[in-house]
């Protein structure tokens, strides 16, 4: 893929996230109150309006501004990644990741800047409540995973061939 390409692909998927994202989570802050549920509190999927004061899964809930620090680190390791891998001509899956892992956490990092906390809304089951942001982010992590599986079975299988 050219440089200009994956520019092109690196912008788009992480300008869709972040708006994807800002978008789902206002039509949220505006439309319910927070601890409200639709369609119950009984159902297994619902959308439900709550504040994340702490990290993925809301851990470490009430840990203080100390998380935008954190966050804000994240985010400027994986552009620096970002950065250091697009010297090279790596694969479209790692850009791709390295997209969402990107978008994702822009996308947390506005709430905390704007309002100390993220939106959270989508619930399923007794899994914690999450966003598009985190979606991104998961999806991204995985993607990651599986390109970096895939890059340790062809390098072991090179030392192999010999």
């Amino acid at each position: 893929m050219s440089i200009r390409k994956q520019t092109f692909l690196i912008i788009g998927i992480i300008a869709a996230l972040v708006a994807l994202d800002q978008f789902s989570k206002a039509i949220i802050r505006d439309q319910l109150s927070v601890g409200e549920a639709i369609p119950n509190h009984d159902a297994f999927f619902r959308i439900v309006h709550t504040m994340n004061d702490g990290v993925a899964f809301s851990m470490l809930r009430g840990s203080g501004n100390g998380l935008i620090i954190m966050q804000s680190f994240l985010v400027l390791v994986i552009i620096a990644l970002l950065v250091y891998f697009c010297h090279k001509n790596i694969s479209k899956l790692a850009t791709i990741s390295l997209s969402l892992m990107l978008g994702g956490g822009i996308g947390n990092l506005i709430d905390r800047l704007r309002f100390g906390w993220v939106t959270d809304f989508i619930s399923a089951g007794n899994f914690p409540v999450f966003n598009i942001a985190d979606s991104g982010l998961t999806i991204g992590c995985a993607l990651m995973l599986i390109y970096v599986i895939r890059q340790e079975r062809k390098s072991s299988k090179k030392e192999k061939d010999g």
